[in-house]
């Protein structure tokens, strides 16, 4: 049976999102769900559309108040067996269970930093320099391509190129994002209001191993920031 599974964080999601989405089984879920908003994603590859587990009263009142967002936990189901407990950490292997939202959903780029889930802070200093040798790139050919998005995205996000926010995706206990660092660098030094995310999942942790892996993916969240900042 494949299960339920949460993300680590609460995103502050516009309203407006969420209100369009159908119905889907809370019932089903009611155990599992400890928050007010919780969204199930679909599989957009497997015409799957995300649903509103629960908190579509709130949300309209967020709607009649003007609320700028509600906070809003998401889930998945998981594609890999419970007693599969190497897939979720390897790349190449849980890509073949990956999905992706239906929706996007838009949210402060301010308020997703503080969320602590960006692998590396991107600025026009360390623009696309990447550990791959593959992707190597001169100073002149780093400062055109930064400047070229950095002229694009101030006149909006273009909605058509979400940020990808994994769920989960490190150490299957821990949501990071996954594609955008440098979009999600310039939204914030330019204070855009809002940036379009799209979730995608793979599978989880074991239970067993959460407060072993929690604390490992914390500590490598920050060697990131810190190797790839300084």
């Amino acid at each position: 049976m494949h299960e339920l599974c949460l993300s680590s964080e609460l995103y502050p999601v516009e309203p407006a999102d969420i209100a369009v989405l159908e119905d889907g089984p809370g019932e089903k879920y009611r155990r599992c769900l400890k928050d007010d908003i919780v969204v199930l994603i679909g599989d957009s590859q497997a015409g799957q559309k995300d649903t509103l587990l629960t908190g579509r009263d709130i949300v309209k009142r967020a709607l009649e108040s003007g609320a700028v967002s509600v906070p809003v936990r998401f889930a998945f189901i998981t594609k890999i067996s419970r007693f599969d407990l190497i897939t979720v950490f390897i790349k190449r292997l849980r890509a073949r269970y990956k999905i992706f939202s239906s929706n996007i959903y838009h949210m402060d780029p301010q308020e997703i930093r503080k969320l602590k889930i960006e692998r590396n802070i991107r600025t026009k200093e360390n623009a696309y320099i990447f550990s791959n040798p593959r992707f190597y790139y001169d100073e002149e050919e780093r400062s055109r391509q930064y400047n070229e998005l950095y002229n694009s995205m101030q006149k909006g996000y273009d909605d058509n190129f979400p940020l990808d926010v994994m769920l989960l995706r490190m150490m299957g206990i821990k949501d990071t994002v996954n594609q955008g660092h440098h979009r999600m660098g310039i939204a914030v030094e330019c204070k855009l209001p809002r940036v379009a995310v799209r979730f995608s999942a793979a599978g989880k942790a074991p239970v067993i191993l959460k407060p072993l892996l929690k604390v490992i993916a914390d500590i490598n969240i920050t060697l990131k920031l810190w190797n790839k900042n300084k």
